[in-house]
């Protein structure tokens, strides 16, 4: 008597957490400020997929004439700027987040994001400050341990959320 035995193999494929991207006060993932916007592009576009929006920026007038061209590549809620002095390549030169859908699946300088309070993100940062700006009229937090990082948020006590944090924030009144 010949017995027939089926095997039956199943194909399992493990649910994996969403890609993730890591912002520090100097980079985008694995590019520094002043490294390649071609590497970074690559890099968050592999995570978020296409940027939903690319703009050209102005330069702001009271700091003079300038041969230095800017321009924003938008994620949802993260925007990258870029800058190239004529016709060099472009470099990573900033970037900043708002609340949005992409937040939950960055990873933030001290893990401060748009969902922490302000009075949470004070106590999380390390030697943090933060006051009032009445020029700007934000709420802001900087620290010296990263001194081109800059979290604010609108209420002038300090109370709610942080709105936005910002790498290299750049003002222009």
């Amino acid at each position: 008597m010949t017995t027939l035995l089926l095997s039956l193999t199943a194909t399992w494929t493990p649910v994996t957490a969403p890609a993730r991207l890591t912002l520090a006060a100097d980079a985008v993932g694995r590019v520094a400020v002043g490294g390649p916007a071609a590497t970074m592009r690559a890099e968050v576009t592999a995570v978020f997929g296409r940027p939903t929006r690319v703009r050209k920026m102005t330069p702001c007038e009271l700091a003079g004439p300038t041969d230095i061209r800017q321009r924003a590549f938008v994620w949802k809620n993260l925007t990258v700027t870029v800058a190239s002095k004529a016709g060099a390549p472009e470099t990573v030169a900033a970037w900043s987040v708002v609340p949005g859908r992409l937040s939950a699946r960055l990873d933030m300088p001290y893990r401060v994001g748009t969902a922490t309070s302000v009075r949470r993100a004070l106590t999380m940062i390390p030697r943090a400050t933060g006051d009032y700006d009445e020029v700007f009229g934000f709420f802001g937090i900087r620290t010296p341990a990263a001194p081109d990082l800059l979290w604010t948020g609108t209420e002038r006590d300090g109370s709610g959320l942080v709105t936005r944090i910002d790498s290299h924030p750049a003002f222009c009144e």
